[in-house]
């Protein structure tokens, strides 16, 4: 099947993209998740703009009670990088005679199966919403065309991509058999994505649940021979298959694709250009603290040395007057220069930021590495006192300490990119907790229980568990958006995040 077959379902595919993507209508994309065992990851969509800066801020607080908080520094647990979105109307029908244009098209064709993925998943959480009813036969044919529209992009993007030309050299050629891998999986995980939405509409309690049992066996069979035939795909083409069986091909398999992930989206980040603006500044103020220090001091010398060579009685006195007077000059100066050091440290944010980035395109990408984002860059780090959440009557109060991460930046309007198709940016920032580990209470404890069958104390294990909020704010041009979630940590790490509890009742969140 092709594409141009589909086309007369051109409406019900329209249709599976995502609302705020399809119409444009939301300038700002927030995410909130756990990355990994120690990590927070949190990310923010900019748009691209066409003429005049987009200006924006993201604001990031942490509340974490003391007496699970580490000191630690921020910037050391920090990883941050951008890149560009979109790209979804890049036209790889022609001969693509160079290595980034044939990644770019690449990852051209996986966020176009990401749309299509989305809005799959999205129609599977309405059809399973107590609220909407939607005839199983459209259903049907909504996810079905999907599914077909996902088999069909990759089947053209194989022809057109992958095809060895006559003129190719050795590395083009090899590029091209691993666009075939990565478009291979790329269609993997859109099919394992289809089925876990099939299963939230399977596991459905609405009161219509019942009528779509049929349409979510077709559909399943439907992915199912997907499936068959790509795994086949990839066993004539020597391929690694995640066998279930076996954890080696699964742990591979997993390697494989997190590698060719990266090899291709490496076209999409940006260049940062980072400084610290508090280590430009200190040698300035260091330089700075030294020449008054030593002004000071040669001063003080010229007007004891005036005063003792008046008296010769008093010359060996005098001298070792302006050794005194100089030594304590001296280190005042050296005591002035931490000092000034600590305050730039600690108060160079409240008047411009900590840190200082630009983002260039690549110059592969744009032959004048042009400017596409620049931000300002800030953390905070204080104690503060909440009250006591047991009883908030009482006066008592709680120590926790507040760390706030805060951006603000503008996207600057880029024709080479827009040209291509790229219509926003990413930031993505990840935050490892592990300091915190160290100080958390076993993840397990035993606690008491009665067993009423024999009438006998015995013990069960409880997870020993801590929470904090974290809430994230962006704003841009106008539009604010705002994630917030309790984060729930143990000693073996991040276990899940919380977004069920309203935000009036979350703690130290003001």
């Amino acid at each position: 099947m092709s594409i141009a077959r589909l086309a007369g379902s051109r409406d019900s595919v329209a249709s599976l993209i995502p609302a705020q993507v399809a119409t444009g209508e939301s300038l700002v994309d927030v995410r909130l998740d756990i990355h990994d065992a120690s990590r927070l990851e949190w990310s923010v969509s900019l748009p691209v703009p066409d003429a005049d800066p987009c200006r924006y801020s993201i604001d990031v607080e942490m509340d974490i009670p003391s007496n699970a908080f580490a000191r630690h520094t921020p910037w050391d647990q920090l990883q941050s990088f951008t890149r560009l979105e979109g790209g979804e109307t890049l036209p790889f029908d022609e001969d693509i005679l160079t290595i980034d244009t044939l990644r770019r098209s690449a990852v051209a064709v996986a966020n176009q199966m990401a749309r299509v993925g989305e809005g799959f998943s999205r129609h599977c959480l309405i059809a399973a919403s107590l609220f909407t009813r939607a005839p199983a036969k459209d259903l049907e044919s909504i996810l079905t065309v999907a599914v077909d529209a996902a088999v069909a992009l990759a089947a053209d993007a194989r022809a057109k991509l992958t095809g060895s030309r006559g003129q190719d050299a050795v590395e083009l050629t090899r590029e091209r058999a691993l666009v075939d891998e990565y478009v291979s999986v790329r269609l993997l995980a859109l099919l394992a994505g289809a089925e876990h939405g099939l299963g939230v509409l399977a596991e459905s309690r609405a009161p219509h649940a019942k009528d779509l049992t049929a349409t979510v066996a077709q559909l399943e069979s439907h992915i199912a021979d997907a499936l068959e035939v790509e795994l086949a795909y990839r066993h004539a083409r020597g391929y690694i298959c995640a066998d279930p069986a076996s954890h080696a091909t699964l742990e591979a398999y997993l390697d494989r694709a997190s590698q060719l992930k990266k090899h291709f989206q490496e076209v999409l980040f940006l260049e940062a250009e980072v400084f610290h603006v508090a280590e430009r500044l200190h040698h300035w103020v260091a330089g700075l603290g030294a020449l008054l220090a030593s002004t000071w001091a040669f001063m003080w010398q010229i007007a004891l040395m005036k005063n003792s060579a008046s008296s010769t009685s008093t010359v060996g006195s005098g001298i070792v007057m302006v050794a005194l007077v100089a030594g304590i000059i001296y280190a005042t100066k050296d005591r002035l220069k931490e000092v000034g050091r600590d305050w730039i440290s600690g108060n160079v944010h409240r008047f411009y930021a900590q840190r200082v980035a630009r983002y260039r395109a690549p110059a592969k990408r744009l032959a004048g590495r042009d400017v596409v984002v620049t931000a300002r860059e800030s953390f905070e780090q204080k104690l503060v006192r909440k009250p006591d959440p047991l009883n908030p009557e009482s006066g008592s109060q709680v120590p926790s300490t507040l760390i706030r991460y805060s951006q603000k930046g503008k996207v600057l309007p880029t024709p080479g990119l827009a040209v291509a198709g790229v219509k926003r940016v990413k930031h993505v920032f990840r935050y490892d907790l592990s300091p915190l580990f160290a100080r958390l209470d076993d993840a397990v404890k035993q606690i008491p229980v009665l067993d009423k069958s024999t009438h006998r104390v015995r013990f069960t294990e409880a997870p020993r568990s801590y929470r904090f909020p974290i809430r994230i704010r962006v704003g841009c041009e106008g539009e604010t958006q705002e994630e917030l979630a309790v984060v729930v940590l143990h000693k073996g790490g991040l276990d899940r995040l919380e977004r069920s509890r309203p935000p009036s009742e979350w703690p130290g969140v003001q």
